[in-house]
């Protein structure tokens, strides 16, 4: 299938973590191999790294959330990282994923990609229908009526504490527990610019709103206006709403950051615009 032949696009979310879904990172690149088999040509230039968690007292912290697991009642997932680093944990730790895991844990994923990697571990999710975020959560009937429950939410360092905060205040003992931090990363500033400052780009994608700040942070001040005035693809309207306040004039809304659905929305942008 080649009904994105043609297409450029700029990729900025980071590389996967290796040695977790295979040594390779085939199967969490997944999106940039189904944007290469429709025919698109991706420049990944990420502008944000993720790193583990390993300093010692980390790693403290975490062995004592993993060594304490069966203790909670819920645990929530907040990103595919976390998900992935999560069960990496409990199965070097704690127990063999799934046939070791609590039987009447309550998982919960933030969105359709986090969900898809719990599953690819044998452990099944309940995740919002539509808004696949904090909000969507907190929005759920089974999270309503949690007073005394214990919850844990696997999650990186920093974000929001939106989540934590209204689930302490339903009365539930919350615990986070960090597992990686992001960092900006300049190293790809300039092959970012020269290819915006070649007029070869069709479109941006960028999965939150801290990687489109880091782009902004480092494109060049003559290049800004001509950032803007590219399409931008995102995951969800959080991210659209941020990628609206920093001027973007045409945003693409996948809905989730499942790659079906973000090659979708592409689809569906490109057959319309006329190549």
């Amino acid at each position: 299938m080649s009904d994105l032949q043609g297409l450029q696009t700029l990729l900025i979310r980071p590389k996967p973590l290796l040695g977790i879904v295979g040594e390779d990172g085939k199967e969490a690149d997944k999106f940039t191999r189904y944007l290469s088999d429709c025919g698109a040509t991706t420049h990944h230039y990420p502008v944000m790294i993720v790193l583990p968690l390993e300093s010692p007292s980390d790693v403290e912290q975490i062995k004592a959330h993993i060594l304490d697991f069966a203790h909670y009642d819920r645990a929530i997932f907040i990103s595919r990282t976390a998900a992935m680093l999560a069960m990496d944990w409990l199965e070097s730790y704690c127990v063999m994923v799934p046939e070791g895991l609590p039987i009447n844990m309550h998982y919960y994923a933030v969105g359709k990609s986090t969900a898809k990697t719990l599953l690819d571990w044998g452990v099944q999710a309940e995740l919002p229908e539509q808004a696949f975020s904090s909000e969507g959560l907190l929005a759920l009937p089974s999270l309503q009526n949690i007073v005394g429950e214990k919850i844990v939410i696997f999650c990186g360092k920093g974000g929001r504490s939106l989540l934590a905060e209204q689930l302490s205040a339903r009365g539930a003992t919350v615990n986070r527990c960090e597992l990686y931090q992001r960092q900006m990363t300049g190293e790809h500033a300039g092959q970012i610019n020269s290819l915006i400052s070649s007029n070869k780009l069709d479109l941006v994608i960028a999965h939150s709103g801290e990687l489109l700040n880091n782009l902004l942070a480092m494109v060049d001040d003559r290049q800004q206006s001509l950032l803007r005035e590219l399409p931008l693809l995102v995951p969800s309207e959080r991210v659209a709403e941020r990628a609206k306040e920093t001027g973007f004039k045409e945003i693409l809304c996948a809905g989730s950051a499942v790659p079906e659905d973000m090659v979708s929305a592409l689809r569906g942008w490109y057959s319309n615009k006329g190549r």
